[in-house]
């Protein structure tokens, strides 16, 4: 647990120097995305309002292809890749840089902004001593471990066979004690002398 405690702290205090350098609204790694779909976009905005609604299609779509629909003021398109991560999806992207003066980190969602990055990292883990140097605790008595008890029988050294590999599958068949014979109990005992029945219901 110690050695896990000490990766963390590693790990946290460079995440929070990083963080020192962070400029801007959105980490670096969402810009740059955004960037990526911006030199790789094959569609174009068909029609827009402005509500801040438009219809999306690829480039040089007929009047029969499919069509996504981008809603800015609710950030939503029914290619539903924007609800999922929070990130302008392309049609979304496609309509956004039509609009001048937006910018598209405007339109993605604050769990990706600096300023929560460095919230997240904010706080701090406590350093502690060596285990050599935590105090020792006197309760007046010693905690044995507990005793491992064997099973009765013991573990079973060979495994039981199946009937393909010439094992018995069947199960063992009750002897009735009267009769002598398989299969049935005593007090169903048809073959058997009444009277050594009726003495074994005096019996029981």
């Amino acid at each position: 647990m110690n050695t896990i405690r000490q990766m963390i702290l590693i790990k946290w205090n460079q995440r929070k120097r990083v963080a020192q350098k962070f400029e801007g609204k959105i980490l670096p790694h969402i810009v740059q995305k955004l960037r990526d779909d911006i030199y790789n976009l094959d569609i174009e905005v068909i029609t827009s309002s402005l509500d801040g609604i438009a219809e999306i299609c690829a480039k040089d779509c007929s009047a029969t292809a499919y069509r996504f629909v981008v809603n800015l003021i609710e950030r939503t398109c029914t290619c539903r890749a924007w609800q999922g991560s929070g990130i302008s999806c392309k049609h979304a992207i496609a309509y956004i840089t039509l609009i001048y003066g937006t910018h598209l980190e405007d339109y993605v969602h604050e769990y990706y902004s600096i300023e929560k990055f460095k919230v997240a990292y904010e706080g701090s883990i406590p350093s502690i001593l060596d285990k050599s140097m935590w105090p020792k605790a006197t309760h007046g008595f010693f905690m044995h471990p507990p005793l491992l008890k064997s099973t009765t029988e013991g573990r079973r050294k060979n495994k039981m066979k199946s009937a393909m590999e010439g094992g018995n599958s069947r199960k063992k068949k009750h002897r009735c004690p009267i009769c002598q014979e398989l299969g049935h109990h005593w007090y169903t005992c048809k073959n058997g002398n009444p009277e050594d029945i009726a003495a074994m219901k005096a019996v029981r």
